[in-house]
């Protein structure tokens, strides 16, 4: 950022007292944020902490960096910079280091978390700065962390979405009704959207489709999308394949529609915090980048909702946000109670997606697809939206247009499920006696395959050869857990016996010991 952007900032208000330092480029990514670091002795001296700003400035530029120290990795006279720093301003040998002011944001999450709302101007103000590098992940953190403290009040929701907004690109297409999808997410397997999207296509619509990696679940769809095609690329090229296809799967984080969103996801995947104000600004943020204008946000009762009564709250909080910024929404309730398909993991999930869109697979997941397309295509106008999107499935139209799909985003349309490799080691969960109605308790099936490496580790997971509610007889496979190494699979095969996956009529089945 050069001397102009901060000058037009009170974080750049100078203080006396700057020093002449050598620089020196440290080995040290800092996921974005610009960080320097000083010996604690100069820190001292300077009368300087950690996370205070200090001023970089050189001949006619300047940057303002957020402070560390250090006894061992620079020594005194030194300041050292992140490749954030260095990769991005041509530093000279020596600068001037001077104190300066930290952000005006870090009083407004202090004040939030006291539980004060935040009028407008301070909600731009800490998206502003979290896009500008001017907040470390601690401290946008806490701001995350304050939809915990209070929730976010309808005003201050519609701030922060259009906040985020109005800080990336938005994509606009020539022909409407522009269609999309949402689902809350918390359900294990769940992977409708690489099914809904080619049914929604193949009917001639357009949905143009960004998706997050996980925060909270063993995969998410730009997990499970990338092993088939490439989910990364510009907006330009996403909105092109779109027009091509009538549809494109897009990782979110690589097209710049919305990077204030982006930031507060990775912000959000240490702890796996996903509050929900921050869950309806953010997907109805990318919503509206994506230049989409009828949306179905799919509201599952079970890890992130409890009950019904939530569930219908969260659902009509999307209807409002959405009416206030344009878009025809609307939310449907499903069970999230157990898992959907058969696979939980990254590849074993897109195994499950491309045999149901060859007329196989899973029931659960093909019946649930078909259900949440024909809702799409029922705020398009369809007059017989349901029977349509089944007859797409089934008749392989879906299938041909995934084809096309797969192609455009530079896959391998005629690939098989060879091509999908899973993990090399595996270990069988048997039942130690007959099995009436099995349920699982599908946050232990969750860590579980997150256990064996997913979704890091795209072959990584579990497969359920028992579909819920159903019978196993004594000896036969009930789960079957993949990864990539035996270190992972014993750590799955531990948690998998000291927490049990499923119940039967709510009792605890005997683990394997």
């Amino acid at each position: 950022m050069r001397k102009k952007d901060w000058t037009d900032s009170a974080v750049s208000q100078l203080y006396v007292g700057g020093k002449m330092f050598k620089t020196k480029k440290l080995d040290l990514e800092s996921g974005g944020t610009l960080l320097a670091v000083m010996n604690i002795a100069d820190c001292e001296s300077m009368n300087l902490n950690p996370s205070d700003r200090i001023r970089l400035s050189w001949d006619e530029d300047e940057i303002v960096v957020i402070l560390d120290s250090s006894k061992k990795l620079v020594n005194i006279g030194e300041i050292g910079v992140s490749e954030d720093v260095w990769g991005n301003f041509e530093l000279p040998d020596r600068v001037h280091v001077f104190p300066a002011r930290k952000p005006k944001s870090l009083a407004y999450i202090r004040k939030r978390l006291f539980g004060e709302p935040l009028k407008k101007n301070e909600i731009e103000t800490i998206v502003t700065d979290l896009i500008e590098n001017r907040l470390s992940s601690v401290e946008a953190t806490y701001f995350v962390a304050s939809a915990y403290v209070q929730r976010f009040s309808p005003e201050e929701e519609e701030t922060l979405t259009k906040a985020i907004i109005n800080q990336g690109k938005i994509l606009k297409f020539d022909r409407k009704p522009v269609l999309n999808k949402h689902c809350i997410g918390g359900v294990p397997g769940n992977r409708t959207t690489p099914i809904v999207i080619p049914i929604v296509a193949a009917a001639g619509y357009l949905i143009p489709k960004t998706s997050s990696r996980a925060i909270t679940s063993p995969a998410g769809t730009a997990d499970v999308i990338e092993i088939i095609m490439n989910v990364e690329m510009s907006a330009e090229e996403m909105k092109a394949i779109a027009e091509k296809t009538g549809a494109a799967m897009v990782w979110g984080g690589s097209v710049d529609l919305a990077p204030a969103d982006d930031k507060l996801l990775k912000i959000r995947y240490p702890l796996k915090l996903d509050p929900l104000p921050l869950l309806v600004a953010s997907v109805l943020a990318k919503k509206v980048a994506e230049g989409s204008d009828t949306v179905l946000i799919d509201v599952p009762i079970g890890r992130k909702v409890k009950t019904l009564d939530e569930a219908t709250k969260l659902g009509e909080r999307f209807i409002e946000l959405g009416k206030r910024l344009g878009l025809k929404i609307r939310s449907v309730i499903t069970d999230g109670s157990q898992p959907i398909g058969r696979g939980i993991g990254p590849s074993l999930e897109i195994r499950d997606v491309l045999e149901v869109l060859q007329g196989k697979g899973p029931e659960d997941l093909k019946e649930k697809s078909v259900i949440l397309a024909g809702h799409l295509l029922e705020m398009a106008g369809e007059k017989r939206p349901f029977k349509l999107a089944q007859e797409l499935l089934e008749s392989g139209k879906a299938w041909k247009k995934m084809k096309e799909i797969i192609e455009a985003q530079g896959g391998d349309p005629n690939l098989s499920m060879d091509d999908i490799p899973i993990g090399h080691f595996n270990w069988d969960y048997v039942a130690s006696a007959d099995i009436e109605h099995l349920v699982y308790n599908s946050n232990t099936v969750a860590q579980i395959a997150r256990e064996a490496g997913a979704p890091g580790v795209k072959g990584a997971g579990v497969y359920l050869h028992v579909p819920t509610g159903g019978s196993v007889g004594k000896g036969e496979k009930i789960i079957t857990i993949y990864a990539e190494d035996e270190t992972r699979l014993n750590c799955a095969i531990s948690f998998l016996k000291e927490n049990a996956p499923f119940m039967c009529k709510k009792t605890v089945i005997d683990q394997l010991v």
